[in-house]
């Protein structure tokens, strides 16, 4: 009789256990899915803006408004917010 209570009580830890880990599972992946939705709608703001500020270059090209590169260039940066690769960038608060 004592064998048979000894049992129940490891059996009982057992499955406290594995539903722990089952829960956690679970947790887990509900996160990693908002996480997954976050992104998704991320990727699809900066393809909005990254075809706003194509739209607007290609005007500012077409417009005929700059005599040289280096004029493009001073427009780009001022008027469209735009930088070179490898730039770094300070903010101020």
């Amino acid at each position: 009789m004592n064998l048979r209570k000894k049992f129940s009580g490891q059996y009982m830890l057992i499955c406290m256990f594995a539903f722990f880990i089952i829960f956690s599972l679970i947790i887990g992946v509900i996160v990693q899915l908002q996480n997954i939705r976050d992104y998704k709608e991320q990727i699809t703001t900066l393809k909005y803006e990254l075809d706003d500020t194509e739209k607007q270059l290609k005007s500012v090209k077409n417009s005929k408004a700059y005599r040289n590169d280096a004029e493009l260039e001073d427009l780009a940066r001022n008027q469209l917010g735009m930088v070179k690769q490898n730039e770094i960038i300070y903010l101020e608060k």
